[in-house]
């Protein structure tokens, strides 16, 4: 008689990380849902199939849990906007397809998109420096892409601090259209930043 296989025993380091894979997903959910603040350690874990104290015993509290979620999810995303900034096309190219990137995500994963501005509402609420300090950090790839297109000549002169916070409004709201279940005129935003940031034939 054949002997049944059974699959290799996680390490304490593999289950735990397994663990905490599971409880992310759950607060990723729960947070997109209802929100951070509205939503307690003990639903995420309960929502994850664990006891009440397994969110206890891998996170410090509520506030590692969020950045958690928030790194799992611009994790997702990172990498696919990073590529559509490093392309080797003009500046305009990059943020149409930055725009596109970041929107097909969303409709892709709306309770991603919901739990991060989720996580971002909180941190706003409880940390308005803290808050700051990751604004910052989420404009300034967009204000290197305009400053580019400025060096290059692709762009006309404008202010690419404002431009950027103002797109990052933009998709933010789109995103949270999404989550709601709306649908999003990905070209309509497309072709307003186009016009927004477009150097004008002849202008100096």
């Amino acid at each position: 008689m054949k002997e049944t296989q059974h699959p290799p025993r996680m390490t304490r380091k593999e289950s735990q990380e397994a663990t905490r894979e599971r409880l992310v997903a759950s607060a990723i959910e729960l947070f997109a849902r209802s929100g951070v603040a509205a939503t307690s350690l003990n639903a995420v874990a309960e929502h994850a199939g664990f006891s009440r104290g397994a969110v206890h015993g891998n996170y410090s509290g509520k506030d590692e849990l969020a950045a958690a979620v928030a790194a799992a999810v611009v994790g997702a995303l990172g990498p696919e906007l990073q590529r559509t900034l490093a392309a080797p096309v003009p500046a305009g190219e990059r943020l149409a397809a930055y725009i596109r990137a970041f929107l097909e995500f969303c409709s892709r994963h709306p309770d991603h998109a919901g739990a991060l501005i989720a996580v971002v509402a909180y941190y706003a609420r409880a940390d308005h420096r803290h808050y700051g300090d990751r604004a910052e950090d989420s404009l300034a790839d967009l204000v290197d892409l305009f400053e580019d297109g400025q060096r290059r000549g692709e762009m006309r002169a404008f202010d690419a601090h404002t431009m950027a916070f103002a797109l990052r409004t933009v998709l933010d709201s789109a995103a949270a259209r999404m989550r709601d279940g709306a649908g999003v005129p990905t070209e309509e935003i497309v072709a307003l930043f186009a016009a927004a940031t477009r150097k004008e034939a002849g202008a100096p």
